[in-house]
């Protein structure tokens, strides 16, 4: 795992191998970047590689990330869950697209010190704080017309 981050960052990222699982229960290594923007609190991303090499992300709320490594979470496009594998604990990820599925694996302690940075720059309750309210409600009024 590589993180890149400084305690005055805005953005950071942490970069780790994660497990495409095949329908047939292979498991193929790709390479994972977890990425946490402080102008957005709320949310983290995921960054894959796809089999063609594209780069594929998926934003959802980290708050998912915290429930998911106790228990089943999430419902539609993103789930995540708690899993194990030769004694290795995981976090496991459903993505749903209408591109298809992906069901994937993350090593459970890169994600969990990813996410402990994440609430040293950012911590839990104060994120509210961070957004920019008024720009938010005319991105959200821009959207509806």
């Amino acid at each position: 795992m590589s993180q890149h981050r400084s305690p005055v960052d805005d953005r950071f990222e942490s970069r780790m191998s994660g497990y495409y699982l095949q329908p047939d229960g292979a498991r193929v290594p790709f390479p994972a970047t977890l990425c946490f923007d402080k102008a957005d609190p709320f949310a983290v991303s995921l960054r894959l590689r796809t089999a063609d090499v594209r780069t594929v992300t998926w934003t959802f709320a980290r708050q998912l990330l915290i429930d998911g490594a106790r228990r089943p979470a999430g419902v539609g496009a993103v789930e995540v869950r708690p899993a194990f594998h030769g004694g290795s604990r995981l976090l496991a990820l459903t993505l749903r697209s209408a591109a298809g599925q992906a069901d994937v694996q993350l090593p459970y302690e890169h994600v969990a010190a990813f996410l402990r940075d994440t609430y040293a720059a950012v911590p839990s309750g104060a994120e509210g704080d961070l957004v920019d309210w008024n720009t938010e409600l005319e991105r959200f009024r821009d959207h509806e017309s």
